[in-house]
């Protein structure tokens, strides 16, 4: 089958790389001429693990290429993908003109006839029911135009093993050929295929994100409340998990959800639901609880470390997950601008293995960032590991103790062995549980500040 995707960012770059693998030929479309050309030289310009060898096989074999004007995609291709972003404002108002400015480049192709536009991007309920009549509207009636709603469920780090490993694939159109159709394209994919009402599908991708930042949400909350009372809440988390009823995924607590996905669409179901008169109370709780998160690592430094205004911090991890170098909404940037707001002086040090030129772009300029785990804890009084990359495991509590000025680490993700650090002389204060008994490198009383201080 002749398919096109407009838009080549993770999801797009994903959709058409992953169906040229299938045997489809794939043109690839793009406004952004610098992307283009780095695709066209062979580059991935994404940390997303398999993409590029994904990519560069289907370039070779003449299956996958790139492009920047789709003016002409109707006549060349029975499919069309729109991929393009829908960021969304702060008031969850999600950014269409994106996705219309691409819908309108379709012209009437010659001959008449079907084509079926699928819209990847994440939408408000309505915006497939919106474009085939605006489609509908400006084309010729032979120009035969089917919308379907099938949303993307990848998640960034994981995008390639999520399109041909998806655990769902939800096909919306209130057309049967054109079901039938977009059926028989996804049918080789090991998923199960629910076909429903665009609207639905539409509602079902936001349903989905909205409801793992509800999840997370009560994670983070349940593990302050654990803090307070003395107990642990990676022990609780392991409790509910082991419930059919609830499962163990989503469960950790620690700074809190970022990137492109959860935190735009739990706004923009909010807002949506405001508009619709059906007010989502929780969704809008766990967005204002996720957002004081990293302002409670900054309470938890300030009880462990006396005058933060004079030390030196260094943070580990910047992107808002590890496995990929996407720094949108990451928990690092509100917790840097937090620590320079409310400690002027603080000298505050930074590695991420991925993040490179996006941090420079998302972070305060004050934040110096290092090549290294090293150069970031070389003389640090504490750190924060703020990302669970697998390397930070990796260091030993030799190392921190000969790297640090003094051994406090904040394990924002409960990634370390806290109990083998603390045996071995670090002090190690993880999310949800108390720190170990006190070292030389925390003493007694500033443990009791810690306990006492710090509030949910």
């Amino acid at each position: 089958m002749k398919l096109a995707v407009v838009g080549a960012g993770i999801v797009g770059l994903t959709t058409g790389a992953g169906f040229a693998e299938l045997g489809h030929q794939v043109e690839c479309y793009d406004i952004d001429a610098g992307k283009i050309g780095l695709l066209t030289a062979g580059a991935v310009p994404y940390h997303e693990p398999g993409l590029q060898s994904l990519v560069e096989r289907n370039v070779a074999a003449g299956r996958l290429r790139f492009g920047l004007a789709p003016e002409q995609l109707t006549s060349q291709a029975e499919v069309i993908f729109l991929a393009v972003g829908t960021p969304s404002a702060d008031d969850g108002h999600m950014q269409l003109a994106p996705l219309w400015a691409a819908a309108d480049k379709l012209t009437a192709w010659p001959g008449g006839g079907r084509r079926i536009v699928v819209v990847k991007s994440t939408v408000p309920v309505g915006t497939a029911d919106r474009l085939e009549a605006r489609l509908r509207s400006r084309l010729p009636a032979d120009c035969e135009v089917h919308v379907a709603s099938i949303p993307e469920f990848m998640r960034e780090g994981g995008a390639v093993r999520d399109f041909f490993e998806p655990a769902r694939i939800v096909i919306g159109t209130n057309d049967p050929e054109t079901f039938e159709r977009l059926d028989l394209l996804h049918r080789r994919l090991p998923a199960p295929i629910l076909g429903t009402d665009r609207r639905t599908a539409e509602l079902s991708k936001l349903a989905a994100n909205a409801h793992l930042a509800v999840r997370l949400s009560f994670a983070n909350e349940m593990a302050a409340l654990a803090e307070q009372t003395g107990a642990d809440y990676p022990a609780i988390a392991r409790v509910l998990g082991m419930d059919p009823r609830i499962g163990p995924h989503f469960l950790g607590a620690g700074l809190g959800f970022g990137g492109s996905c959860l935190p735009k669409d739990a706004r923009a179901l909010v807002r949506l639901a405001d508009e619709a008169g059906a007010p989502q109370t929780l969704v809008a709780a766990a967005i204002r609880a996720n957002v004081m998160l990293p302002l409670r690592m900054v309470r938890k430094l300030e009880a462990a470390l006396s005058g933060p205004s004079r030390r030196r911090v260094a943070l580990l991890g910047l992107t808002f997950k590890p496995g990929t170098d996407d720094m949108r909404e990451a928990p690092s940037i509100r917790l840097a601008t937090e620590l320079l707001r409310r400690h002027p002086g603080i000298v505050l040090t930074a590695y991420d293995p991925a993040a490179g030129e996006h941090a420079k772009r998302a972070l305060p300029n004050a934040v110096q960032l290092c090549d290294s785990a090293e150069a970031a804890l070389r003389g640090a009084d504490a750190a924060i590991l703020v990302t669970e990359w697998p390397e930070f495991r990796k260091i030993q509590a030799e190392d921190f103790k000969n790297w640090m000025k003094r051994p406090i680490l904040l394990d924002g993700r409960n990634a370390l062995d806290a109990e083998t650090l603390n045996a071995q002389g670090v002090v190690c204060i993880g999310v949800g549980r108390l720190p170990a008994t006190p070292s030389d490198a925390l003493g007694a009383a500033e443990l009791t500040a810690f306990q006492t201080e710090v509030e949910p």
